[in-house]
């Protein structure tokens, strides 16, 4: 085996070598960016044969990397080294992509293979596969630390169980533990190719129920927002018909719109309050019939279910919160903050108030929060990926109320789910 050829060369007084340290950082899935330590050398790359691939040549780009606990010991707690890579050249950044977000790193992989200098293909070696000793194999568990000149990441062994919940996953009756669009289906965005979890929920809410079987005959897609208390979320643009203005004779369709009236208090900007303002509840018909025979829309009556209404986000237009934050209205806007690479950048999303606000964008702060969560049930994932469009072969917010109930769902909280860490 090769390792016992560098026993052998250190067994020696003068190995006639130094031992060099490569690292392969995993940034996104199976994909590398390969680094030599050059804190105390010229900052010159070097070469090496691939572990699993001896016909790949792997360059290691030199910069400053400082490493520590990577020792072990007889105690029987694994190490758990802590890496710290400079990046005032800017080669760590430009390797891992231009703008990386580093939390998206946690979970991968660093592997770090050792040699002696005299080993390394850019110094003539020829020997396949490659003289090196076993590879050390660890994964980010946090990033530790970061500034403008470095950033520092906390190393753990694959098998360290210490601190490690057993089971990894439990189930939990009629709950979905999967983090809401882990596997998002924009297969564009790197994070799609290692998903975070089992659920496919696109990232901008789009779906296409072709894919599914509900509408074998259509190749549409819809975007279907649905918010935390499975409630579907309409264009504000879309018309609706006061209740209290039908006759009680005048026929209601299914799956149209009416709103009633109630009250609420109202929360501005400037921190005046709009005591008892009046407030539209925004009702879906189930059924068809008239508007007697279907009685006014309430939440206890199960001819309608209730839906909430967005429009776009409008900079300079002052958006409201309520005593009952129900009523808290909606928008859809462009994510330009995140990071790029991050899975929401410039993707359309659904923002919901949290306080008033007027010219405040909709990001993750004390103003806005995400307006299209999971309830993490199965009515939830049903309403998604049960998406029942008024009409099927014209995309639009627009669907039934009633969601189908043939489609396979994705639902993390059976038992058989595939479970992901």
């Amino acid at each position: 085996m090769t390792e016992k050829i560098l026993v052998k060369d250190l067994q020696k007084q003068d190995p006639g070598s130094a031992l060099v340290h490569l690292y392969e950082f995993e940034y996104a899935k199976n994909t590398f960016a390969y680094f030599v330590d050059g804190l105390d050398a010229d900052l010159s790359e070097v070469t090496m044969l691939d572990h699993a691939n001896n016909s790949q040549t792997n360059t290691y780009k030199a910069i400053p990397i400082q490493v520590s606990g990577f020792d072990r010991t007889s105690a029987t707690k694994f190490p758990q080294p802590i890496l710290t890579v400079a990046n005032v050249t800017n080669a760590f950044k430009t390797a891992v992509s231009n703008e990386p977000d580093y939390e998206s790193f946690i979970g991968n992989r660093v592997i770090r293979r050792t040699t002696l200098r005299k080993y390394l293909k850019s110094e003539g070696d020829t020997n396949s596969p490659p003289i090196e000793y076993p590879r050390d194999v660890y994964y980010i568990d946090t990033i530790k630390g970061r500034t403008k000149v470095s950033i520092e990441f906390a190393l753990r062994a694959p098998f360290d169980l210490q601190g490690v919940k057993l089971p990894g996953r439990s189930v939990t009756p009629n709950a979905c533990g999967w983090i809401y669009q882990g596997a998002s289906e924009h297969t564009e965005n790197p994070e799609y190719l290692r998903a975070r979890s089992g659920c496919r929920w696109h990232i901008e809410s789009k779906y296409n129920p072709h894919y599914n079987n509900t509408l074998s005959a259509q190749n549409v897609e819809y975007t279907v927002y649905v918010n935390q208390d499975d409630e579907y979320l309409i264009p504000s643009s879309i018309s609706t018909s006061l209740y209290s203005g039908l006759s009680g004779g005048t026929a209601i369709a299914k799956g149209d719109y009416l709103r009633s009236t109630s009250t609420a208090d109202k929360f501005h900007a400037d921190g005046t309050v709009t005591n008892n303002a009046t407030v539209n509840d925004f009702w879906q018909a189930k059924i068809a019939g008239t508007a007697t025979a279907l009685g006014a829309p309430t939440d206890t009556n199960n001819n309608y279910a209730r839906v909430r209404t967005y429009s776009a986000y409008s900079h300079g237009t002052e958006y409201f919160s309520y005593s009952d934050d129900k009523y808290n209205d909606y928008v859809t806007f462009q994510d330009n903050t995140s990071p790029v690479g991050a899975m929401t950048y410039q993707k359309t999303l659904m923002w919901k108030v949290k306080r008033a606000s007027k010219s405040v964008a909709p990001e993750y702060n004390d103003f806005w929060t995400r307006g299209d969560l999971c309830s993490k049930s199965l009515t939830g994932c049903g309403k998604r990926f049960g998406f029942n469009p008024k009409t099927a072969s014209s995309a639009s917010t627009q669907g039934q109320a009633d969601h189908s109930t043939t489609v396979v769902l994705p639902f993390g909280g059976f038992p058989g789910s595939k479970a992901f860490s």
